[in-house]
């Protein structure tokens, strides 16, 4: 009887052995495709992807073949749209705006960047900056500075937030309405500079007027070799693609290294996808837009930075 019972119990643990193998090669085995029927992707309606139909269905079908599930881009109004429907989780994946992100961010703690784009320049963030001109001797507390409008972030709230920290004197601000007035009134003469922004081009030797606002502004304006740039800001990354924390771990993976992969696999996507940036993704890391955090008090409908 006792060796029975002692062949009895060793069966009994070899089958609960089994069974705990069996379970653990299905959780395993289980991915997101058992879980998540359809995955939405919010963007904004002014996005060059979701402006016309052929591109957005070429988008989304792309999206679909690589995840093996069905995905719907969401058209969204606004960023303040994008920010509501990803917080509550009627979105589960969203381009942001830098500012839209965080403003998610500070509003659920629900979501972490996926990846930013890169542009071609290999620069993934920006930097708020005080452009004059190279005549310009007097402090800047005695400046005519232009500005876009209050919504922007490089051309207003990043240098409020430095004039209110004491780190940059106030000068005497002049409101344009956007970012051609300011360049009119600074190549009429009426200004003596303005606020915009260039990208913070890796392993640069420093920032260049002559990538102000990208570069597209600098000939029509004359700013070129006759601007100096007197202040920068810290860096500001570019708008992430963001997922919800809900969504699968592998999930998420597939849907990074989707992206890594694009410009390589589909360079025509990339195109539609990211008009603006040339170089594809990085990982982003979660920390670059902490410093964003308390310009989120509202998020503008109508801003894109």
């Amino acid at each position: 009887m006792t060796t029975l019972a002692a062949s009895t119990t060793a069966l009994a643990r070899a089958l609960i052995a089994c069974l705990f193998l069996i379970l653990g090669c299905r959780v395993v085995a289980a991915d997101y495709r058992e879980t998540v029927a359809v995955l939405r992707i919010g963007m904004i309606e002014n996005h060059a992807a979701v402006a016309d139909p052929l591109k957005l269905e070429a988008v989304q079908q792309a999206f679909s073949d690589a995840l093996g599930i069905s995905v719907e881009i969401i058209r969204m109004s606004s960023y303040a749209a994008l920010v509501d429907a990803h917080a509550s989780g009627r979105i589960a994946y969203a381009i942001h705006s830098a500012r839209s992100y965080a403003a998610t961010d500070a509003a659920c703690g629900c979501v972490e960047p996926l990846r930013v784009p890169v542009a071609g320049d290999g620069s993934t963030g920006f930097r708020s900056v005080l452009a004059v001109r190279d005549s310009v001797t007097k402090p800047i507390s005695e400046l005519r500075i232009a500005y876009s409008n209050e919504d922007s972030v490089s051309g207003w709230l990043i240098p409020q937030r430095a004039i209110r920290a004491g780190s940059l004197d106030r000068p005497e601000l002049i409101r344009a309405g956007d970012v051609t007035s300011a360049m009119k009134l600074y190549g009429d003469m009426q200004v003596d500079g303005f606020f915009g922004w260039v990208p913070d081009v890796p392993d640069s030797t420093g920032l260049d007027p002559e990538q102000l606002f990208d570069g597209w502004t600098a000939q029509s304006a004359g700013i070129s070799g006759s601007t100096r740039l007197i202040w920068s800001s810290q860096i500001i990354p570019y708008g992430p693609h963001a997922t919800h924390r809900s969504l699968p771990d592998d999930l998420v993976e597939a849907l990074g290294e989707f992206l890594d992969r694009m410009p390589q696999a589909a360079p025509g996507l990339l195109d539609i996808f990211e008009p603006v940036f040339a170089g594809g993704y990085a990982v982003p890391d979660p920390r670059d837009y902490e410093n964003l955090r308390d310009l989120v008090v509202a998020v503008p409908a109508d801003t894109n930075g």
